[in-house]
């Protein structure tokens, strides 16, 4: 295994990627998919493992252990940037497994150091409007969900053991590079050691809008956006109704952030988020009163009638990328 480690950063093109790391071209894997599309990336074994430098802006990252780092490009353009980079990597360096405890030590020293980075909770536009401390609750309630907990909570160790073992964590660094966290935490049932494997999804702004969308709607996202922005509201009154009936309390005053390609191209401040005030109406109440045509106008928080969505049945019945 080359000592120097693998050099990456977001939006670097296949080739550049290669180019920019040619001691480990016996581990390059390009996959090819349909439609036009290819996998990018290294492959290591588990008794071999490797290790890279995540570049972004002015800063960077270190990690260790690395499996495979993943990339998807278009086959017909070598110049397209990798806007979503995976890299899945061990916290353990054997087949030994590692402890929990151990575990948890290298998770909240990786938090720490992103947090001294300047990454912060990337909370979206549907997630409830929580404390940190009360993200937690909801996403180890089974009411709740694991896609809103805020990595900034300093879990104890007993909190650490109650996540679920598939659980997400959503970063950004400012508004121009994305990561998402997922730990997978495993048990080898022959030996009984633990293992975690750690995935970071880093993407951009671009992808970070798309997720919202469905599939065949992403490449004309300019046009589809505003279509779907409005439904956004009743996806964070479900959480919020959620998180109600669990006891907890809506931070109403709980500033969104703008997404500023999403403003530059529909005109639409997403720091400006219309949201339904959970404490006059529940997500049931609304939905069943909005598609009876029911002015709806009241039960928006800082509305008034002239900028109200347009709320549709479309609300109810879609399951979008990366939502409850």
């Amino acid at each position: 295994m080359p000592d120097k480690p693998l050099e990456i950063s977001l939006n670097m093109t296949a080739k550049e990627l290669y180019d920019a790391n040619p001691e480990y071209k016996a581990f390059q894997e390009g996959d090819a998919q349909p439609m036009g599309v290819t996998f990018q990336g290294y492959d290591f074994s588990t008794s071999n493992m490797g290790k890279a430098i995540f570049h972004y802006s002015d800063d960077s990252f270190k990690i260790d252990q690395v499996v495979t780092i993943l990339a998807m490009d278009k086959v017909t353009s070598e110049q397209r940037g990798l806007n979503k980079i995976t890299v899945d990597f061990f916290f353990d360096k054997t087949d030994n497994g590692i402890s929990d405890e151990d575990a948890y030590k290298k998770m909240m020293a990786f938090f720490k150091e992103l947090q001294d980075k300047g990454w912060t909770y990337a909370h979206s536009n549907s997630a409830p409007r929580l404390t940190a401390k009360d993200s937690f609750t909801f996403a180890t309630t089974d009411e709740g969900s694991e896609l809103y907990l805020d990595y900034s909570y300093p879990l104890t160790f007993k909190e650490w053991m109650q996540l679920n073992d598939l659980q997400l964590w959503r970063l950004r660094y400012g508004t121009e590079i994305y990561m998402d966290i997922r730990i997978n935490r495993q048990t080898d049932p022959s030996t009984g050691n633990r293992h975690y494997l750690i995935s970071l999804d880093v993407y951009d702004e671009l992808e970070k809008i798309q997720t919202n969308l469905d599939s065949e709607d992403r490449i004309r996202w300019q046009d589809t956006y505003p279509e779907t922005y409005p439904e956004i509201v009743s996806w964070r009154l479900e959480n919020e109704t959620s998180a109600i009936n669990m006891g907890l309390r809506i931070q109403q005053n709980q500033p969104d952030y703008t997404l500023p390609l999403i403003l530059k191209e529909t005109g639409i401040d997403t720091s400006k988020s219309v949201s339904i005030d959970p404490y006059k109406i529940t997500y049931e109440e609304f939905i069943k009163r909005s598609e009876a045509d029911e002015d709806m106008t009241p039960y928006y928080e800082n509305q008034t009638k002239a900028n109200k969505p347009e709320i549709t049945s479309q609300a109810r019945g879609r399951c979008l990328a990366g939502q409850p």
